[in-house]
């Protein structure tokens, strides 16, 4: 509602000539006050009885009773509104305990009514007509007592209703004064104090239309001044930009939340889940590209995501998921309106979203939570992924690589952690664009660790080179190396019992009848414990980690009842996945130490799990120094993005093994809104990536696999990383 009051506002303070606003000007600003919003209000003040009924009349025995529920405003025409309200009249005397009724309906109220504006900034209604249907919404007559009794008790209590406008007049001004720079402050507080509504109301498409009249104060025509050349941000404004991208993933994180907690809706989880991941995939980018000059990628991303927040919002309370706090979630949509038009109407002042306008969001959603709305943090967060179905934590290598807690990362844990800034969205690299890589003379290179200010502990100690040897130059293959059993395809080779001897050091034993997956993996996991690929260990490090992949997937296929009918699929996609990411390298050589492969967008390991995407889902350190770890958190995320796109989408083309995993593909790379990007309209980038993991794909259907060593010479230089 308040949207259009602080944009019209702000441009008629800020932005208008000197010569248009001589003291005394006024200007006329609409707002709308939607129908959802009225609904809710009409609902506390009068369906206040349990189970949301209103009881209008109760007569002398109870068997006289007139009782409404669920009530739905709409527009009527130019200057009309409609309610429609169920209802239930019952006129009759108790014999015996049973009610003995001559006139009895139960049907639909519909009441036609003007609304204006009453003193006091109320919004009232004035009936001027009235009908009664049946339950199937076809008119119907009852007897005349029973009419009269109908327009007697109802029409007083709708006329009765009012919605007042003096809490979001008062929330704008203190949003509009407290946003205000200093030198402007005055005239915004002066321009407020005059705010009054017309008597004159519009009755519109989603709401009703008011209209506030504010009287300018005089302002002078600023000098106009050179806009000097933008300068790359220095250290501490690419920090500062940093610290916006936390608070608006935390404050995004916290209604979130308090959205889930109101609703076990699958519908609404979904869309928050969706809403989230795309959020944050975005954040990404926007780390990758700190702005300098040109448009503000951080305002741009607020106003977009906001909209799409303030969406879900409103569908769900339509659906009645949201129960009493619809208008508490209603209200806290209106004043973020508010505050964002707010912020789009003054970027020429250098106004700009802080970080008390979000507390003050968040307090207007939640009052009664004490705890901040903006924390960050690193740290696992249970309640997340319970609220959107992960159903287990990924296996840990036995013992894990350090018990400090994961609340604070190693410092290349740090979201900071960046080389090169990557020219897309992507969340995980795409070493190659096809599966047989061309030659390439490339010792390894890992992008460069940047300490965090939240990251105080050092990670565990990095092996020393005396353990691996580098990855030397390699001679390109002619095409993708088939696994050493000579089965037509890795899913059909038996799985291996490795001794936890150091990596790659002993071949494969074959897996004991009946043994647990998890004690495999686990032995799996030692076994590549800080292990580097080389020429002397390729073989066997090929064949362990094919195995581990092969039991990561066939572990969540259980955890996460991916069905029967997407297995093959799945397992292909985990494979090709590792492929098209990290070349199925968890640990690469940096400065001759054995440290995590990480790209330059913070995506991690074997499955290049994004730290910021995935934020409170994972463990980061296990994700950077546990490859079994990373491999189920890899595996677990592809399993939920194909669930959703094969089962919620409505799409059946997409039950198709190709078009389904290049799908999953897609959002995995790029967020869940992402996930048709290979079929429409991509950038280059993408096109570059999304081919390269399909041919990929394709290669593991025909039972070809990877050739590490000369995909590892490419990672780095290709799209994604």
């Amino acid at each position: 509602m308040l949207g259009a009051l602080c944009a019209v506002l702000l441009v008629a303070v800020y932005c208008l000539p000197a010569r248009a606003q001589s003291a005394g000007t006024v200007v006329r600003v609409p707002i709308t006050i939607d129908y959802l919003t009225l609904g809710e209000a009409l609902k506390q003040q009068i369906y206040t009885q349990p189970g949301g009924r209103a009881e209008l009349w109760t007569g002398s025995d109870p068997c006289q009773y007139l009782v409404a529920k669920d009530p739905v405003f709409s527009s009527a025409g130019p200057a009309t509104v409609r309610l429609e309200t169920h209802a239930q009249l019952n006129v009759g005397m108790s014999v015996g305990g049973t009610c003995i009724s001559p006139i009895s309906w139960t049907g639909i109220i519909e009441a036609e009514a003007t609304p204006y504006i009453a003193p006091g900034m109320m919004l009232r209604f004035h009936v001027s007509d009235i009908n009664l249907y049946n339950e199937q919404h076809q008119k119907t007559l009852i007897a005349g007592h029973g009419f009269d009794l109908v327009k007697r008790y109802f029409i007083p209590q709708f006329e009765g209703f009012g919605f007042d406008l003096n809490p979001a007049t008062h929330q704008l001004a203190t949003l509009a004064e407290e946003a205000a720079p200093p030198d402007v402050a005055e005239r915004v507080r002066a321009a407020l104090a005059t705010l009054r509504a017309e008597p004159a109301i519009k009755v519109l498409p989603n709401g009703v239309g008011a209209t506030l009249d504010v009287t300018l104060p005089f302002v002078a025509m600023p000098t106009p001044s050179v806009t000097p050349t933008a300068a790359p941000l220095t250290p501490a404004e690419v920090a500062a930009f940093q610290k916006t991208l936390d608070d608006w993933d935390a404050f995004v994180v916290f209604a979130i939340k308090q959205l889930g907690q109101t609703s076990a809706d699958p519908i609404l989880r979904k869309q928050l889940f969706n809403l989230l991941l795309d959020n944050r995939y975005r954040l990404v980018a926007a780390v990758a590209n700190p702005a300098s000059g040109g448009p503000d990628p951080v305002r741009l991303l607020f106003l977009d995501e906001w909209q799409r927040l303030g969406e879900i919002i409103r569908d769900a309370v339509s659906r009645g998921t949201l129960g009493n706090r619809s208008l508490e979630f209603l209200s806290f949509i209106s004043a973020g309106d508010a505050l964002f038009a707010l912020d789009e109407a003054a970027p020429a002042l250098g106004m700009r979203i802080s970080a008390a306008d979000l507390r003050r969001l968040a307090r207007i959603m939640a009052p009664g939570v004490t705890t901040d709305p903006l924390a960050f943090s690193y740290a696992e967060d249970p309640e997340l992924r319970r609220m959107f179905g992960f159903r287990g934590e990924p296996m840990h290598e036995t013992p894990a690589p350090s018990a400090t807690a994961s609340a604070n990362p190693s410092p290349g844990a740090s979201p900071a952690a960046s080389a090169t800034p990557s020219p897309t969205a992507s969340a995980s690299p795409a070493p190659t664009s096809s599966p047989t890589p061309s030659s390439a003379s490339s010792s390894m290179a890992s992008p460069s660790v940047t300490p965090s200010a939240s990251a105080t502990p050092s990670p565990p100690t990095p092996h020393p080179t005396s353990t691996v040897s580098p990855i030397p130059t390699r001679a390109a293959q002619p095409s993708p190396t088939p696994p050493a059993s000579g089965h037509s395809s890795w899913l059909n080779i038996p799985i291996r019992l490795l001794s936890p001897d150091s990596a790659c050091a002993a071949e494969p034993h074959p897996r004991a009848s009946g043994e647990p997956v998890s004690s495999h993996l686990r032995a799996l996991g030692n076994s590549l414990r800080r292990a580097v690929v080389t020429d002397d260990n390729a073989r066997r490090y090929h064949q362990r980690m094919r195995e581990l992949l092969e039991l990561s997937a066939e572990r969540t296929v259980r955890i996460e009842q991916v069905p029967v009918r997407y297995r093959a699929t799945y397992l292909r996609l985990v494979n090709s996945v590792a492929w098209q990411e990290s070349c199925w390298r968890q640990f690469v050589l940096k400065n001759g130490r054995v440290t995590w492969l990480e790209s330059s967008t913070g995506d991690i390991g074997l499955m290049q799990v994004n730290r910021r995407v995935w934020r409170g889902f994972y463990d980061i350190r296990m994700l950077e120094w546990d490859v079994v770890y990373n491999a189920g958190a890899g595996a677990q995320i592809l399993a939920h993005l194909m669930l959703d796109i094969s089962d919620t989408r409505h799409n059946p083309a997409l039950g198709e093994p190709g078009p389904l995993a290049r799908s999953t593909y897609a959002a995995y790379n790029g967020g869940p809104s992402r996930y048709l990007r290979w079929r429409g309209r991509e950038s280059r980038i993408e096109r570059l990536i999304d081919r390269s993991f399909w041919e990929k794909y394709q290669a593991i259907e025909h039972g070809k696999t990877i050739d590490i060593l000369s995909c590892a010479a490419q990672w780095g230089k290709t799209p994604g990383h």
